[in-house]
């Protein structure tokens, strides 16, 4: 159920890319409780200004999910495992790299997440779809790990 609110909060933030297109988005949350985001051209700018903003304010990432609309490239997911980010999802999709490299740091990452639909690509053991999950996409059998 914090993924879907994770989504849906960042859907709902005011967006550069809703008005003009051609920037990423990323997001840094506890749980539902969106804590910074930020929008840039480049995918690994907005995940770096994130790790800016986490060092700077002393943020241990080690509870946290990264929610970004990059592709998980197997970079994304360095960066994310040197943030001690244990969870990152994206909107779009997830290279083979980051896929392999996530399980094998113990991540769990999420992909192709939209509205209610998404796919995990590895540790679904972090994943509790809460007793209103109905769609096939909500459940961690969904999993390709």
């Amino acid at each position: 159920a914090t993924l879907l609110a994770a989504l849906e909060r960042m859907r709902s933030q005011p967006s550069v890319h809703r008005e003009a297109g051609s920037v990423h988005g990323t997001a840094l949350f506890r749980g539902s409780e969106l804590l910074f985001f930020v929008e840039d051209v480049g995918r690994h700018n907005a995940v770096d200004t994130v790790a800016g903003w986490m060092a700077m304010h002393g943020i241990d990432g080690s509870d946290k999910l990264l929610l970004t609309t990059g592709r998980l490239t197997s970079e994304m997911v360095i960066k994310a495992a040197r943030m001690a980010v244990p969870i990152v999802v994206s909107r779009n999709g997830v290279t083979a790299m980051g896929h392999s490299l996530a399980e094998r740091l113990g991540m769990t990452l999420f992909g192709r997440a939209s509205g209610r639909r998404f796919l995990c690509y590895t540790g679904a053991h972090r994943f509790d779809p809460g007793p209103s999950a109905g769609s096939v996409a909500d459940r961690p059998d969904r999993c390709l790990d």
